[in-house]
């Protein structure tokens, strides 16, 4: 997926109401942080062909169970209420059925993603007890994103790179103490529909199944 004029539009209309919210006091601590954080990701069921020697045919219909991720970012923040980071994020959605096609019916495999970001977050007026919750709008390239099937007879991946997407952010920080915090947010991925080409044991491509995923994060944030 490139950036469509739709796609465009809403990331503007995404910064620009950051820009219009209220935010934390202007003597916010300004400087650097880092996060590590582990995600629960849900990805919805999607339809796609194959178009090559696999024999799945047409009109497939995946299913995922629970998605596991791992991340992490460094960040900056500039004393206004705003920050700025780059993250890193890895998840991977185990395959709960594949069906359809011709007569395809395949249990194991999964669909998974490496993905750098840059983000820009809004923090608004804190909650109270150290908790501040905050907004945000990353923009990600894709290192890799794979879709893999096992069966007794083969094992055949499909891959791709090179990818733009955009992710929204919601979520608040909790206070530890002066220098640590807790984090928790969701997250929503709008890749969109990819065009797999084949990587191992088959030819041609997955004509392009979408990948949405919403996640639910905990992280741990220093401050510097």
């Amino acid at each position: 997926m490139r950036f469509t004029p739709p796609l465009l539009c809403l990331a503007l209309t995404g910064v620009t109401t950051f820009a219009a919210l209220p935010v934390v006091a202007q003597d916010d601590e300004r400087g650097f942080y880092a996060t590590a954080y582990a995600q629960a990701s849900r990805l919805a069921s999607t339809d796609f062909d194959e178009i090559g020697n696999a024999g799945l045919g047409r009109g497939l219909e995946a299913k995922f169970d629970l998605g596991l991720g791992l991340g992490g970012d460094i960040g900056y923040r500039y004393g206004n209420g705003w920050a700025a980071e780059i993250e890193w994020n890895w998840r991977r959605h185990e395959l709960q059925s594949l069906r359809g096609g011709a007569g395809a019916r395949i249990d194991d495999g999964d669909f998974a993603s490496n993905i750098f970001f840059v983000n820009g977050l809004r923090r608004l007026d804190p909650l109270g007890s150290g908790w501040t919750p905050y907004l945000g709008l990353g923009l990600g390239w894709v290192q890799e994103i794979d879709f893999d099937l096992n069966s007794a007879a083969a094992e055949r991946a499909w891959s791709k790179q090179g990818e733009f997407g955009a992710q929204f952010i919601g979520g608040v920080e909790i206070a530890l103490s002066d220098n640590w915090h807790l984090t928790a947010d969701l997250r929503y991925l709008r890749l969109g529909s990819v065009e797999l080409p084949a990587e191992e044991g088959a030819t041609g491509r997955l004509a392009k199944p979408d990948y949405r995923p919403l996640s639910f994060q905990i992280g741990l944030r220093r401050n510097f």
